[in-house]
This record gives C-alpha cells, sequence and structure tokens, in this order.
C-alpha cells in the first residue's frame, strides 16, 4: 500500500491521565504480581496514548483501520459516552493512519479497513 493511499484510513485514538488506566494497562504489571513493579516516576495525571477497537474498548499497541471518514466518526460519537463514564479524563480523536502504524500490515491494510467499515455497520444498525 502506497504512503499516498494512507490518507484514505483511519483510525481512532484516545488521550487519558494514568490514573484512569485499566491495571492491565500500566508500566510494570504482570498478571502474577499486580501493579507491584510498577514505574515509580509516572504521575497519575500524566497523559496516556491509547487506541479505541471497534466494539469500543481500550487498545493498548495495535489499531484499527477505518476506510470511511464518516464512518469512523459515527463510531467515535457511539463509544464517546460509554468511555467518559469509564475513563472521565479521555479525550477522543479520529485521525489518519500513520506510516508507521501499518509496518508488517501494510499489505492487507486496505482489506482490513474494508472489513472493518462492514463491521461498523453493523454494530451501528
Amino acid at each position: 500500500m502506497k504512503d499516498n493511499e494512507l490518507r484514505k484510513l483511519y483510525t481512532l485514538e484516545a488521550f487519558l491521565d494514568y490514573g484512569d488506566l485499566p491495571n492491565i494497562f500500566r508500566e510494570g504489571w504482570s498478571p502474577s504480581y499486580g501493579l507491584h513493579f510498577e514505574e515509580i516516576g509516572i504521575s497519575n495525571d500524566e497523559k496516556v496514548h491509547v487506541y479505541i477497537s471497534l466494539n469500543g474498548r481500550l487498545k493498548k499497541a495495535k489499531c484499527e483501520f477505518i476506510q470511511d471518514k464518516d464512518l469512523a466518526e459515527k463510531l467515535l460519537k457511539h463509544v464517546e459516552v460509554k468511555l467518559k463514564k469509564l475513563y472521565p479524563s479521555i479525550i477522543l480523536n479520529c485521525r489518519t493512519v500513520e506510516s508507521r502504524e501499518l509496518d508488517y500490515r501494510r499489505k492487507k491494510a486496505l482489506d482490513e479497513a474494508t472489513k472493518n467499515n462492514l463491521k461498523i455497520q453493523q454494530s451501528l444498525h
């Protein structure tokens, strides 16, 4: 997929206070030890970047590709109410995908975006 075609793909992202993050998203968390190894230098007011999945949940790494901007914005409005209740400090954003987010998924990004469009349409109707 060429870089000029990237402008046609969108993703949902969010910024929220570190203190509002679920435990499993925090630095140093492990299933066995909980938050025992958490970084001391991170304040609860520090902003953290996460992605939003198609079902409206937070994701730590892999972004979702969406082909249609209007559909992406509808999904953003749909999940915003739920996320604002769970995470009061959250700021949501819809933006174009950057080339570093494609890395190994570059070849299948457009197919994935088309499938995601169908999933979003089904979930909103």
